[in-house]
């Protein structure tokens, strides 16, 4: 089912598919992450640590850092993976007069980028999709662009393909990702990981899979310091608004992200946990 709703200058288009997609023990992908990682509720206490209109890694100041590497130009199309509440998109579309198209799984995701794009005078359109099973034809896109995002995803292999095919020739690719050391993991984390659904790769291994899927240009950074950083001051900043947080949130919603916080920083601390940044280009296509 479709709709399109118009609010003036701006378009939505909320997109509804069936979700075959499998999550940790055998749920339904799409309901493990509306009803247990990302409620609305959850989304909007991990907003107050992100910041407005995100839920990923340092909000507004690694979107802008990012974004600028992409040398988005006036009129290009951009699709975001894994879009959240919207707040790079609205940035993307806003600062850099660009088209964005932004998919996520998460029906609650999805409902709150919504809200906020009424009013708002930009060209961006939300959809309800399961990324994997989306289609999209080829050269579709000048940029795709995913934050923290493909962690969800068990076949990158395939998708990656997809993204190759989707992008016009001379189209850019953004990836930051949860990512893992390439020594076995310890018993917490591999909890940590199964109990999210998560399918994490090392750094190296992560670049190997883009360019078997044809990229060009591909570039992976271990951004780890500068995420450990980010924890640190998004941890600290939050404890010191702790009374304005549970004015709407309560004690347990607050110990809940710092726990969760703290748990990253030592896992990072310890070499576990990685955070990669990974770019690249379709420079060529065979016909």
């Amino acid at each position: 089912m479709e709709a399109i709703l118009n609010f003036g200058l701006f378009f939505i288009c909320w997109l509804w598919e069936k979700v075959k997609s499998v999550g940790p023990e055998g749920k339904s992908f799409q309901k493990f992450l509306d009803n247990v990682q990302y409620t609305q509720r959850g989304i909007l206490r991990y907003e107050r640590i992100f910041g407005d209109g995100f839920v990923s890694t340092g909000g507004i100041a690694t979107t802008k850092e990012f974004v600028e590497k992409l040398k988005l130009k006036p009129g290009e199309s951009v699709l975001d993976v894994g879009c959240g509440i919207g707040g790079g998109d609205f940035y993307m579309a806003e600062e850099y007069n660009v088209e964005v198209v932004g998919i996520d799984l998460s029906v609650n995701m999805i409902s709150i980028a919504l809200e906020r794009a009424i009013g708002m005078k930009c060209a961006v359109e939300f959809e309800v999709s399961d990324c994997t099973e989306k289609f999209y034809p080829d050269n579709s896109f000048d940029v795709i662009y995913s934050r923290d995002t493909l962690l969800h995803i068990q076949d990158k292999p395939t998708l990656f393909q997809k993204f190759f095919k989707w992008l016009k020739p001379n189209g850019r690719l953004f990836i930051s990702d949860y990512c893992k050391s390439a020594k076995e993991p310890s018993a917490d984390f591999a909890s940590y990981i199964k109990q999210r659904g998560y399918d994490l790769h090392d750094i190296d291994g992560y670049k190997k899979m883009l360019c078997e899927a044809g990229f060009d240009k591909v570039v992976a950074e271990d951004r780890t310091v500068q995420f450990s950083e980010i924890l640190q001051r998004e941890l600290s900043a939050f404890e010191k608004a702790k009374e304005s947080f549970l004015i709407e949130f309560c004690q347990e919603d607050f110990d809940h992200i710092v726990q969760g916080w703290r748990a990253k920083l030592k896992r990072c601390t310890e070499g576990e946990q990685n955070w990669g940044l990974f770019t690249a280009t379709v420079m060529t296509k065979s016909s």
